[in-house]
This record gives C-alpha cells, sequence and structure tokens, in this order.
C-alpha cells in the first residue's frame, strides 16, 4: 500500500503495485448527526471518479488510524453472500467478517495457521 498527499489536507491510497486508487483520505469538518456537533476528522472514502458516488470507510482521529484502517481493508477479502459452514449453517457477511478480522477461517471459524500456508513461504 502506498499513500501519497495530493494536496494540503488529501491523501490518495494505492495498491502496492500502483496501479489503482483505492481510497481517498480527506482532513476536514465533518457533522455528527446525532448531537449536530462539528468535528475536525479524517474521513476515508473508497475511490470512485465521481465525488458524488463514494462511499465513506471511516472518520478518524488521526492520519495513522486512517492509514491502517485502508491497509486493513485493502488486505480483507469481500464478503458480500452468505457462505454455507461444512455443518451445513449459513455464515452472513459480517460473521465473515468478523472471524477474517480475528485470524479465523471465515467459514468454519478455525484458527488459521498462517505459518504452513504458500502464502507465508
Amino acid at each position: 500500500m502506498k499513500v501519497l498527499q495530493a494536496g494540503e489536507r488529501v491523501w490518495i491510497v494505492l495498491d502496492d503495485h500502483a496501479t489503482r486508487i483505492h481510497f481517498v483520505i480527506e482532513y476536514g469538518p465533518a457533522v455528527n448527526q446525532i448531537t449536530l456537533e462539528t468535528h475536525i476528522k479524517y474521513r476515508v472514502d473508497h475511490w470512485v471518479l465521481r465525488r458524488a458516488q463514494r462511499w465513506p470507510l471511516g472518520y478518524y482521529d488521526e492520519l495513522q488510524q486512517a492509514k491502517d484502517a485502508c491497509a486493513l481493508a485493502l488486505g480483507m477479502p469481500t464478503f458480500r453472500t452468505p457462505a454455507t459452514a461444512p455443518d451445513g449453517s449459513i455464515v452472513t457477511p459480517e460473521e465473515q467478517r468478523a472471524r477474517w478480522q480475528a485470524g479465523l477461517d471465515p467459514r468454519t471459524g478455525q484458527r488459521i495457521d498462517r505459518s504452513t500456508s504458500p502464502a507465508a513461504s
């Protein structure tokens, strides 16, 4: 992942090969929808050319937190559909995502030994 400063308060996040923009980070005001308070935050948006079509990944207090969220999102597979576990139960995309973030197999929920996987070498 590469982060380039594109303006005074704007950063773009590229993949490792620097072939595609994945996220844009902007430092500016954000309004809390419940309390209507305005805070200055780092807003991370998924990148698309038209600004109106971007959707937020999240809001963060520090630039490093925003970069970490981008790195986590880039490494995470997209869980969009329910999966069937070996026992026949249905695993929702939210459960799959939570298991993956905890270092577990998204389908089974078992611990993954990454030291013996081919990707680790």
